[in-house]
Protein backbone atom coordinates (compact mmCIF):
# COMPACT_ATOMS: atom_id res chain seq x y z
CA UNK A 1 0.00 0.00 0.00
CA UNK A 2 2.97 2.74 1.06
CA UNK A 3 4.60 2.10 -2.43
CA UNK A 4 1.01 2.49 -4.05
CA UNK A 5 0.56 5.71 -3.05
CA UNK A 6 4.55 6.76 -3.75
CA UNK A 7 3.72 5.99 -6.98
CA UNK A 8 0.30 8.19 -7.11
CA UNK A 9 2.38 10.53 -5.73
CA UNK A 10 5.40 10.66 -8.68
CA UNK A 11 3.31 10.79 -11.31
CA UNK A 12 2.40 14.08 -11.61
CA UNK A 13 6.40 15.26 -10.01
CA UNK A 14 7.18 13.09 -13.28
CA UNK A 15 5.04 15.08 -15.53
CA UNK A 16 5.79 18.62 -13.98
CA UNK A 17 8.94 17.73 -14.50
CA UNK A 18 9.12 16.57 -18.07
CA UNK A 19 9.81 18.89 -20.86
CA UNK A 20 7.36 20.27 -22.62
CA UNK A 21 8.19 21.25 -26.20
CA UNK A 22 6.03 22.47 -29.20
CA UNK A 23 5.76 20.43 -32.89
CA UNK A 24 6.79 22.44 -35.72
CA UNK A 25 4.57 23.87 -37.91
CA UNK A 26 1.39 22.10 -36.13
CA UNK A 27 2.10 24.10 -32.94
CA UNK A 28 1.15 20.73 -31.64
CA UNK A 29 2.23 20.50 -27.70
CA UNK A 30 4.29 17.26 -26.65
CA UNK A 31 4.77 16.42 -23.42
CA UNK A 32 8.37 14.73 -23.15
CA UNK A 33 9.23 12.53 -20.17
CA UNK A 34 12.21 11.35 -21.84
CA UNK A 35 15.83 13.72 -22.45
CA UNK A 36 16.62 14.11 -26.11
CA UNK A 37 20.24 13.35 -25.45
CA UNK A 38 18.62 9.87 -24.44
CA UNK A 39 16.43 9.39 -27.07
CA UNK A 40 19.46 10.11 -29.74
CA UNK A 41 21.51 8.22 -28.61
CA UNK A 42 18.75 5.28 -28.54
CA UNK A 43 18.28 6.14 -31.90
CA UNK A 44 21.91 6.19 -32.97
CA UNK A 45 22.44 2.90 -31.03
CA UNK A 46 19.32 1.35 -33.13
CA UNK A 47 20.51 2.72 -36.31
CA UNK A 48 23.58 1.26 -36.11
CA UNK A 49 22.71 -2.34 -35.26
CA UNK A 50 20.54 -1.89 -38.34
CA UNK A 51 22.52 -0.82 -40.57
CA UNK A 52 24.80 -3.43 -39.57
CA UNK A 53 22.12 -6.64 -40.73
CA UNK A 54 20.87 -5.20 -44.02
CA UNK A 55 22.01 -4.70 -47.48
CA UNK A 56 23.28 -1.28 -48.46
CA UNK A 57 22.21 -0.28 -52.20
CA UNK A 58 25.54 1.16 -54.01
CA UNK A 59 23.04 1.87 -57.68
CA UNK A 60 24.01 5.80 -57.76
CA UNK A 61 20.94 6.19 -59.50
CA UNK A 62 19.17 5.77 -56.41
CA UNK A 63 21.67 6.84 -53.58
CA UNK A 64 22.09 10.16 -55.38
CA UNK A 65 18.59 10.70 -55.77
CA UNK A 66 17.74 9.82 -51.85
CA UNK A 67 20.79 12.06 -50.49
CA UNK A 68 20.11 14.64 -52.79
CA UNK A 69 16.85 15.24 -52.01
CA UNK A 70 17.72 14.33 -48.26
CA UNK A 71 20.42 16.79 -48.12
CA UNK A 72 17.97 19.56 -49.92
CA UNK A 73 15.49 18.74 -47.21
CA UNK A 74 17.40 18.86 -44.01
CA UNK A 75 18.92 22.50 -45.16
CA UNK A 76 15.52 24.03 -44.55
CA UNK A 77 14.69 21.43 -41.45
CA UNK A 78 16.06 24.34 -39.19
CA UNK A 79 18.34 21.24 -37.57
CA UNK A 80 21.60 21.70 -38.70
CA UNK A 81 23.01 20.21 -35.25
CA UNK A 82 21.44 17.11 -36.50
CA UNK A 83 24.03 14.49 -38.33
CA UNK A 84 21.93 13.84 -41.28
CA UNK A 85 22.90 10.11 -43.27
CA UNK A 86 20.52 9.54 -46.00
CA UNK A 87 20.90 5.48 -46.90
CA UNK A 88 19.18 3.14 -49.39
CA UNK A 89 18.53 -0.19 -48.21
CA UNK A 90 18.71 -2.66 -50.66
CA UNK A 91 14.88 -5.16 -50.03
CA UNK A 92 13.15 -4.71 -53.75
CA UNK A 93 10.08 -5.99 -51.61
CA UNK A 94 9.96 -3.75 -49.06
CA UNK A 95 7.98 0.04 -49.81
CA UNK A 96 8.85 1.87 -47.15
CA UNK A 97 11.37 4.65 -45.41
CA UNK A 98 11.74 5.21 -41.87
CA UNK A 99 13.88 8.13 -39.36
CA UNK A 100 15.52 8.35 -36.14
CA UNK A 101 16.33 10.48 -33.66
CA UNK A 102 19.00 12.89 -34.90
CA UNK A 103 18.18 12.69 -38.30
CA UNK A 104 19.35 8.93 -39.58
CA UNK A 105 16.72 8.04 -42.44
CA UNK A 106 16.71 5.15 -44.81
CA UNK A 107 14.52 4.37 -47.94
CA UNK A 108 13.93 0.75 -49.44
CA UNK A 109 14.35 -0.10 -52.85
CA UNK A 110 10.95 -1.44 -53.13
CA UNK A 111 9.85 2.24 -52.46
CA UNK A 112 12.29 3.71 -55.24
CA UNK A 113 11.44 0.89 -57.97
CA UNK A 114 7.66 2.53 -57.71
CA UNK A 115 9.72 5.33 -59.99
CA UNK A 116 9.23 8.32 -58.49
CA UNK A 117 10.15 11.87 -59.39
CA UNK A 118 12.33 14.05 -57.82
CA UNK A 119 9.36 15.71 -56.43
CA UNK A 120 7.65 12.60 -55.09
CA UNK A 121 10.73 11.54 -53.61
CA UNK A 122 11.37 14.35 -51.81
CA UNK A 123 7.58 13.77 -50.37
CA UNK A 124 9.07 10.93 -49.00
CA UNK A 125 12.30 12.80 -47.55
CA UNK A 126 10.16 15.48 -45.97
CA UNK A 127 7.50 12.94 -44.37
CA UNK A 128 10.59 11.64 -42.64
CA UNK A 129 12.65 14.39 -41.42
CA UNK A 130 9.35 15.65 -40.24
CA UNK A 131 8.84 12.62 -37.90
CA UNK A 132 12.82 13.46 -37.25
CA UNK A 133 12.17 17.20 -36.33
CA UNK A 134 9.08 16.83 -34.22
CA UNK A 135 11.07 14.06 -31.96
CA UNK A 136 7.80 11.37 -32.70
CA UNK A 137 10.70 8.80 -31.41
CA UNK A 138 11.17 10.77 -28.36
CA UNK A 139 7.48 11.49 -27.63
CA UNK A 140 6.69 7.35 -28.32
CA UNK A 141 9.44 6.92 -26.16
CA UNK A 142 7.81 9.26 -23.83
CA UNK A 143 3.98 7.90 -24.41
CA UNK A 144 5.22 4.29 -23.36
CA UNK A 145 7.55 5.20 -20.16
CA UNK A 146 3.89 7.01 -18.68
CA UNK A 147 1.66 3.98 -20.05
CA UNK A 148 4.27 1.73 -18.19
CA UNK A 149 4.52 3.87 -14.50
CA UNK A 150 0.61 4.22 -14.91
CA UNK A 151 -0.03 -0.18 -14.84
CA UNK A 152 2.99 -0.26 -12.23
CA UNK A 153 0.50 1.96 -9.86
CA UNK A 154 -2.26 -0.18 -10.74
CA UNK A 155 -0.42 -3.59 -10.06
CA UNK A 156 0.83 -2.27 -7.26
CA UNK A 157 -2.60 -1.45 -5.50
CA UNK A 158 -3.27 -5.16 -5.67
CA UNK A 159 -6.72 -4.64 -7.30
CA UNK A 160 -6.11 -5.84 -10.23
CA UNK A 161 -5.10 -9.33 -11.51
CA UNK A 162 -2.41 -10.06 -13.91
CA UNK A 163 -4.68 -11.08 -16.68
CA UNK A 164 -6.47 -7.64 -15.90
CA UNK A 165 -3.28 -5.96 -16.73
CA UNK A 166 -2.58 -7.52 -19.81
CA UNK A 167 -6.32 -6.85 -20.61
CA UNK A 168 -5.69 -3.20 -19.95
CA UNK A 169 -2.57 -2.64 -21.73
CA UNK A 170 -3.78 -4.20 -25.03
CA UNK A 171 -6.80 -1.39 -24.35
CA UNK A 172 -4.22 1.37 -23.93
CA UNK A 173 -2.30 -0.06 -27.08
CA UNK A 174 -5.56 0.29 -29.50
CA UNK A 175 -7.18 2.96 -27.71
CA UNK A 176 -4.12 5.66 -27.25
CA UNK A 177 -0.85 4.60 -28.54
CA UNK A 178 -2.47 3.48 -32.52
CA UNK A 179 -4.63 6.64 -32.83
CA UNK A 180 -1.52 9.17 -31.51
CA UNK A 181 1.13 7.34 -34.03
CA UNK A 182 -1.61 7.92 -36.29
CA UNK A 183 -1.60 11.35 -35.77
CA UNK A 184 2.08 11.91 -36.26
CA UNK A 185 1.86 10.31 -39.20
CA UNK A 186 -0.89 12.73 -40.38
CA UNK A 187 1.50 15.58 -38.26
CA UNK A 188 4.43 14.28 -40.08
CA UNK A 189 2.61 14.73 -44.01
CA UNK A 190 1.72 18.12 -42.61
CA UNK A 191 5.37 19.15 -41.76
CA UNK A 192 6.62 17.24 -44.68
CA UNK A 193 4.36 19.64 -46.93
CA UNK A 194 6.11 22.75 -45.41
CA UNK A 195 9.35 21.33 -45.66
CA UNK A 196 9.08 19.86 -49.74
CA UNK A 197 7.36 23.89 -50.48
CA UNK A 198 10.59 25.73 -48.82
CA UNK A 199 13.04 23.28 -50.57
CA UNK A 200 11.39 24.28 -53.61
CA UNK A 201 9.78 21.28 -54.77
CA UNK A 202 6.06 21.41 -55.67
CA UNK A 203 3.92 19.68 -52.91
CA UNK A 204 1.18 18.87 -55.21
CA UNK A 205 4.01 15.58 -55.86
CA UNK A 206 2.49 14.43 -52.60
CA UNK A 207 -0.60 13.27 -53.63
CA UNK A 208 0.83 11.70 -56.60
CA UNK A 209 3.26 9.67 -54.63
CA UNK A 210 0.31 8.62 -52.24
CA UNK A 211 -1.57 7.72 -55.75
CA UNK A 212 1.30 5.21 -56.03
CA UNK A 213 1.08 3.66 -53.32
CA UNK A 214 -2.28 3.10 -52.91
CA UNK A 215 -1.85 1.65 -56.32
CA UNK A 216 1.11 -0.58 -55.06
CA UNK A 217 -0.91 -1.52 -51.74
CA UNK A 218 -3.40 -3.23 -53.43
CA UNK A 219 -5.49 -5.96 -52.15
CA UNK A 220 -6.85 -5.99 -48.51
CA UNK A 221 -6.10 -3.31 -45.97
CA UNK A 222 -5.64 -3.10 -42.39
CA UNK A 223 -8.78 -1.47 -40.91
CA UNK A 224 -7.71 2.12 -40.04
CA UNK A 225 -9.12 1.91 -36.43
CA UNK A 226 -6.07 -1.39 -35.99
CA UNK A 227 -3.29 0.89 -37.85
CA UNK A 228 -0.63 3.15 -36.80
CA UNK A 229 -1.26 4.73 -40.15
CA UNK A 230 -4.10 6.86 -41.49
CA UNK A 231 -5.32 5.36 -44.59
CA UNK A 232 -4.43 6.42 -47.71
CA UNK A 233 -7.55 8.07 -49.12
CA UNK A 234 -7.55 10.14 -46.04
CA UNK A 235 -4.05 11.29 -46.33
CA UNK A 236 -4.93 12.38 -49.86
CA UNK A 237 -7.85 13.95 -48.48
CA UNK A 238 -5.66 15.78 -45.80
CA UNK A 239 -2.91 16.43 -47.97
CA UNK A 240 -5.05 18.18 -50.68
CA UNK A 241 -6.77 20.52 -48.25
CA UNK A 242 -3.63 21.57 -46.88
CA UNK A 243 -2.07 22.51 -50.51
CA UNK A 244 -3.72 26.22 -50.60
CA UNK A 245 -1.46 26.80 -47.61
CA UNK A 246 1.89 25.76 -49.14
CA UNK A 247 1.14 26.52 -52.34
CA UNK A 248 2.60 30.33 -51.85
CA UNK A 249 5.89 28.67 -50.08
CA UNK A 250 6.49 26.30 -52.75
CA UNK A 251 6.68 29.78 -55.56
CA UNK A 252 8.36 32.11 -53.60
CA UNK A 253 11.36 29.23 -53.16
CA UNK A 254 11.12 27.79 -56.65
CA UNK A 255 13.52 29.49 -58.04
CA UNK A 256 16.10 30.13 -55.54
CA UNK A 257 16.62 25.92 -55.20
Amino acid sequence: MKRWKLLVKLIPLCLLLAACTTAPVTGRHQLMLVSESDAEQMGLQAYKEEMAKVKLSRDPKYVDQVRRAGERIAKVSGHPEYQWEFNVIDEPKTINAWALPGGKVAVYTGLLNLGLSDAELAAVMSHEVGHAIAQHSRERMSEALGINLGLSVLGASGKMSDATLQAVNLALGIGIGLPFSRKQESEADFIGLDLMSKAGYNPHAALSLWQKMSQAAGGAKTPELLSTHPSNERRMHDIEAALPRFMPIYEANKRSN
